[in-house]
């Protein structure tokens, strides 16, 4: 017979658990496309999905054909990443002692929080952002350190500052931001890394808009970019993200990391997706004119507002008040775009830029909301 105490702790599971884990909200995650059609009582097939930043195009041809050949998928993948890593440096422009892989850029921001920040210390995030960040802080039991983004979404450099002088060890900035698009300059990022903060600089959108602050992590052994082949070569459903970092960075993430956490398809395709990457980035010049055109269109429409964006996704306002009202009759109509319908994102929603007939069906979409109750 089991003592009484052992006995009570096993019926309630949860007294076993660490306590700020027990309370711990999950990353909103998009829906799959099956349970969004499912939610709209339409065909998938009829699905317009524009709330996940993917690549509409998909992958590259190649990745298929690369997968299809592969042999050695019983075989576990290299813990050192090796190859992968050479690949990734020989694209970053940088020497494989930099980088490491991991199973898409979220894993990365976990291993980074585990290796710098310890239970109670802070971390600065700029919201409105990539929620993960925030995510990830909670999950860790680290202190969450806000310094919210001013009304144009760019750094409050005095917030992160008093964040700084209060002990806090990391900062995340990611540029292009998610949900709002815009970059953060490196005269910003060098101010940022003379506080003596580890500066965590998110470049998942950087193919769209060509701007890096990579250049600067030799000079800065605090400084950490990040990366990813889920926007630009369309391979999101195969988790691969990469960071650029200080090689004394990179060796103790490589030791803390699961020891073969990116897998070989993934790797795989990353091989085949940089043999083909004239195609991929002629898809991304394609995304980014749908971007601009589809921008132009949303304006005329009365009472939708449009932000500046540099990535595959516009941050749009809505009406006071009827933010969530038109998400939903979007989602109505089965056009599924991200809602952000938050005190610093009061009536907005981000929808990706889809092709071109999903792109249109948006805005024949939003037209007819508002002309029928807008």
């Amino acid at each position: 017979m089991k003592p009484p105490r052992q006995a009570a702790a096993l019926r309630d599971i949860r007294s076993l658990m660490r306590p700020h884990l027990v309370t711990a909200e999950p990353y909103e995650g998009v829906e799959p496309p099956e349970v969004l059609a499912q939610q709209a009582g339409i065909p998938e097939e009829r699905l317009v999905k524009l709330n996940g930043n993917e690549n509409p195009y998909g992958p590259s041809p190649k990745v298929a054909a690369a997968l299809g050949r592969y042999r050695r998928y019983h075989l576990y993948p290299d813990p050192q990443q090796r190859h992968l890593r050479q690949m990734l440096a020989e694209y970053a422009g940088t020497s494989p002692d930099r980088v490491v892989a991991g199973a898409g850029s979220d894993e990365l921001i976990d291993l980074l929080l585990r290796l710098f920040v310890g239970p109670g210390e802070g971390v600065i995030d700029c919201p409105p952002t990539f929620a993960m960040y925030a995510t990830f802080i909670h999950l860790l039991g680290a202190r969450l350190v806000l310094a919210p983004r001013d009304e144009a979404f760019g750094l409050d450099l005095r917030g992160i500052e008093e964040g700084a002088r209060r002990g806090a060890k990391l900062v995340f900035v990611a540029s292009p931001n998610n949900p709002t698009g815009n970059t953060t300059s490196e005269g910003t990022v060098r101010r940022l890394l003379e506080l003596g903060l580890v500066v965590v600089v998110d470049e998942a959108y950087f193919e769209f808009t060509n701007q890096t602050v990579a250049p600067l992590v030799p000079h800065h052994a605090n400084l950490v970019v990040l990366r990813t082949f889920s926007k630009w070569a369309g391979l999101a459903g195969l988790r691969l993200g990469y960071g650029i970092m200080d090689p004394t960075v990179a060796e103790r993430l490589l030791a803390i990391k699961a020891p073969y956490n990116v897998n070989l398809a993934a790797e795989v395709a990353v091989e085949a997706s940089l043999e083909d990457r004239d195609l991929l980035m002629s898809r991304v010049k394609a995304i980014v004119q749908a971007r601009d055109q589809l921008r132009e269109e949303l304006a005329r429409i009365p009472g939708v507002a449009t932000f500046p964006s540099t990535a595959n996704f516009l941050l749009c306002r809505m009406p006071h008040g009827k933010g969530r009202w038109v998400y939903q009759e979007l989602a109505r109509r089965g056009i599924f775009v991200r809602d952000f319908n938050t005190p610093l994102l009061q009536d907005c929603f981000r929808t990706s830029v889809g092709l071109p007939e999903e792109n249109q069906a948006l805005v024949k979409g939003l037209e007819s909301i508002f002309e029928q109750g807008g």
